[in-house]
């Protein structure tokens, strides 16, 4: 499946919505999308993985890349309903503490 990415803008945090596979096809195209929902000054940006399938090396430098982008102005990115598999990657690669975890986008706004 090709990735899909929906963007958002609920407020001041930007919505990144990825569907399909995070990998070295889409890294470039979710990588742009990204960095372009990040508003100047904007201190959370949420990265919704509901329909995210998987997550490779490439990927996982795409998320490191928003935690990077977002830093620059003190702010935060929370990745909300990962897959199994997904959290498994970030969990393993001692990821998943750079990132607030959330349930639903709703708790992620809050």
């Amino acid at each position: 499946m090709q990735m899909k990415i929906e963007l958002g803008i609920d407020g001041c945090p930007a919505i990144v919505r990825l569907h399909g596979k995070l990998d070295s096809s889409s890294a470039t195209a979710v990588e742009t999308a990204i960095i372009n929902a990040i508003t100047p000054g904007a201190t959370r940006l949420v990265i919704d993985c509901a329909h995210l399938d998987f997550l490779s090396s490439a990927g996982i430098r795409t998320l490191i890349t928003a935690i990077k982008k977002m830093k620059v102005s003190g702010g935060t990115v929370a990745l909300v309903a990962l897959q199994p598999n997904v959290r498994e990657i970030l969990e393993i690669s001692s990821l998943l503490k750079l990132f607030q975890i959330c349930a639903t986008t709703e708790d992620a706004l809050k």
